[in-house]
């Protein structure tokens, strides 16, 4: 039987290539290779990648992942003093709902103390909630073509976040002139959904600071909040979920 040639995914190399403007990656990855001779050269690269404080497991198959198994990832150190720690605030989102209330302050405080993970998750489901809403106040009817924007008959839940996004990115033109608002939030709105599966799921995916600002998660709420006062004249939301 033909053995099967193990080889780097272009699209990892490019990937790397593009964060972290270094050369000589493919050479750095083959080193950590050559130590863990059990790792997948792609495997290798997620190993490489954790250290810059990246990830490619999206990319990863089911082989790659098996083969990270044999290897005793280092977790990304997090130090928490003693005393208590300045309250870092990367979202602020007026609103009388105490639950959406009570969201937006874990989130700062995941934030705050190095949680970067659970941030982004939170992140994540605040978004999805607030787009439920903005498609549930967009389409109020209770004929199926209305709610099927927001709401999976077949499982008897809200949509999935993916699905929310292209709901709204296709209703757009339904927002008339807040229709490049609504464009703009879709585009944001996507890097969770790129990211969120790996967050949520995998075991080795670790997220980091830089993850969650280049989200720009905070602006995503400035442009939600604007949408509800232009279209819908309203100046607070709640969570839809």
């Amino acid at each position: 039987m033909r053995k099967e040639i193990d080889r780097l995914d272009p699209r990892i190399l490019k990937y790397l290539e593009r964060k972290t403007q270094e050369k000589g990656i493919r050479v750095r990855i083959s080193e950590i290779r050559k130590k863990n001779p059990a790792l997948t050269l792609n495997a290798a690269a997620h190993v490489w990648a954790q250290k810059k404080g990246l990830s490619v497991t999206r990319y990863l198959s089911e082989k790659d992942r098996e083969s990270l198994k044999s290897v005793k990832l280092e977790p990304i150190p997090i130090k928490i003093r003693k005393q208590r720690k300045r309250l870092i605030t990367i979202a602020k989102y007026e609103t009388k709902d105490k639950l959406l209330e009570a969201h937006i302050d874990e989130i700062n405080k995941t934030y705050t103390y190095g949680c970067y993970t659970a941030c982004f998750v939170l992140c994540r489901k605040v978004l999805e909630n607030l787009l439920f809403n903005i498609l549930k106040k967009k389409y109020p009817g209770k004929d199926k073509t209305h709610r099927e924007k927001y709401w999976d008959f077949t499982k008897n839940r809200p949509l999935e976040f993916s699905k929310l996004i292209d709901n709204l990115r296709e209703s757009k033109n339904d927002f008339t002139t807040e229709n490049r608002l609504v464009e703009r939030i879709c585009a944001l709105a996507d890097k969770f959904k790129e990211n969120a599966n790996d967050m949520a799921h995998s075991l080795y995916h670790i997220a980091n600071k830089k993850e969650i600002d280049d989200t720009r998660f905070q602006y995503i709420l400035y442009l939600i909040k604007e949408l509800f006062k232009k279209h819908f004249n309203e100046t607070d939301t709640q969570l839809g979920l």
